[in-house]
């Protein structure tokens, strides 16, 4: 809104909408971290969702022109307003949902800059004089480490810390595969697949589901369930395959997957699950009749749904710190 202090009037300058909720990076919500602010006197910057993915807008607020400097279906995830308030600093999944890189762009608009060209989850903070870049980065099967690098295109990551121990390098951790099929509503979902060297005879599977909802488990970085991964690598290990769904309601996929299951939970979610298991029966040639499935807390809820509702397809689950009574979830 735009006030005018001479009169008292408000008029607006942007207006956000959105049938089920506002949200998504950088707009605020439920999760709050909205980012606004000021370019010069009459310009101010925002994030919107309006094009169905979150991206970064300019707005002159005494012309009212309002101006895009990204798009494309991909989210920006972070932004930052250099020192000299010339350009923008802004982390985006541009190149797949699950790789992240930290990018420059005039606030202007034109041609962006990737900065990061480290494969995986690169988490970027600035120096203060903007000259260096301190990148926390992992891979699917290499925890977080700390680099330095100049902030310049091509420069090279230098790795300044070693965190995990000669015994946990030891393993040959898996790198899941990752790779997205059609469910039944024509939409892309996004899965990992843990394959066993030897399968067991039973040729069973295993369908771990993510907690939050809105959250990403299917990338190319350290999952923040570390402890469900390695129990993945053990059950793969034990002959088990097991897929691991960034099912609808998933973050880093824009506007309509967030919001997919408005006023009803337990619906496209879980279906987006069952679809999976017929990847599994189709493409590694598990055998339906031994399949569960397990989670936490909404992936706890989502087990249950399924074994409740889907008992054919899943035959066995542990539901885990499960939500039972969403009218006193708080």
């Amino acid at each position: 809104m735009k006030l005018d202090p001479q009169s008292g009037k408000l008029s607006p300058l942007d207006r956000q909408r959105d049938e089920a909720w506002i949200g998504g990076p950088g707009i605020g919500g439920f999760f709050g971290g909205s980012n606004i602010g000021w370019i010069d006197n009459s310009t101010i910057y925002f994030q919107s969702e309006a094009t169905g993915y979150s991206h970064i807008y300019t707005l002159n607020v005494n012309s009212g022109d309002k101006k895009f400097l990204t798009a494309g279906k991909y989210e920006v995830q972070t932004l930052q307003l250099s020192n000299d308030k010339k350009s923008f600093y802004f982390t985006a999944n541009m190149e797949h949902p699950g790789i992240t890189h930290f990018y420059r762009i005039p606030v202007t608009g034109g041609t962006f800059v990737k900065l990061t060209s480290m494969r995986g989850g690169n988490e970027v903070s600035l120096s203060p004089d903007e000259k260096w870049l301190a990148i926390r980065h992992s891979t699917s099967n290499r925890p977080w480490e700390l680099y330095l690098q100049e902030n310049k295109a091509g420069a090279k990551a230098e790795k300044i810390t070693s965190s995990s121990s000669a015994e946990f390098d030891s393993y040959k951790w898996q790198e899941p595969e990752v790779l997205s099929f059609k469910n039944r509503h024509g939409s892309d979902v996004y899965a990992r697949v843990y394959k066993p060297e030897n399968p067991a005879p039973s040729k069973p599977a295993v369908v771990f589901v993510h907690g939050a909802g809105y959250l990403q488990n299917v990338h190319y970085w350290w999952s923040q369930y570390f402890r469900e991964y390695m129990f993945n690598n053990l059950l793969a290990d034990l002959g088990y395959t097991v897929i691991d769904i960034d099912y609808t309601a998933s973050s880093g996929y824009g506007r309509d997957h967030r919001t997919g299951i408005y006023r009803h939970m337990g619906g496209k979610d879980l279906s987006d699950h069952v679809d999976g298991v017929k990847l599994l029966i189709d493409k590694y040639d598990v055998n339906p009749k031994n399949v569960g499935i397990y989670g936490g807390s909404y992936g706890g809820f989502m087990t249950l749904m399924g074994l409740f509702n889907e008992p054919n397809v899943f035959k066995s689950g542990a539901a885990l710190r499960s939500v039972t009574d969403w009218a006193h979830y708080n």
